[in-house]
């Protein structure tokens, strides 16, 4: 059985039409990782942070790899941004983790 965990996660089973499979790259390495389309980049952002141990509260951000200029909004959904499913996201530290 497919379960979604608090942060658009889906962990076992299949995946669904509103899946999308992602790669994040960070400072410390690459991470594929599949969200909930309708997944808030906050969300992300937190399971990005959880899953590398960066510090935690510490002042993050993604933008898509395609146009790095774009800082994707902590309040809007993935989806939002067009983004689909093998896309590229880009991980910011902004070096203010106390």
């Amino acid at each position: 059985m497919e379960t979604q965990s608090k942060n658009g996660n889906h962990v076992g089973g299949g995946r669904s039409d509103n899946d999308l499979q992602i790669t994040i790259h960070t400072t410390q390495g690459d991470w594929s990782q599949t969200f909930d389309k309708n997944t808030k980049v906050e969300d992300v952002i937190k399971a990005i942070v959880d899953h590398f141990h960066f510090a935690s509260p510490g002042n993050y951000q993604l933008s898509l790899d395609t146009t790095p200029i774009t800082i994707l909004s902590p309040q809007r959904p993935l989806v939002s941004y067009g983004i689909k499913d093998g896309d590229v996201i880009d991980f910011i530290d902004l070096g203010d983790a106390v």
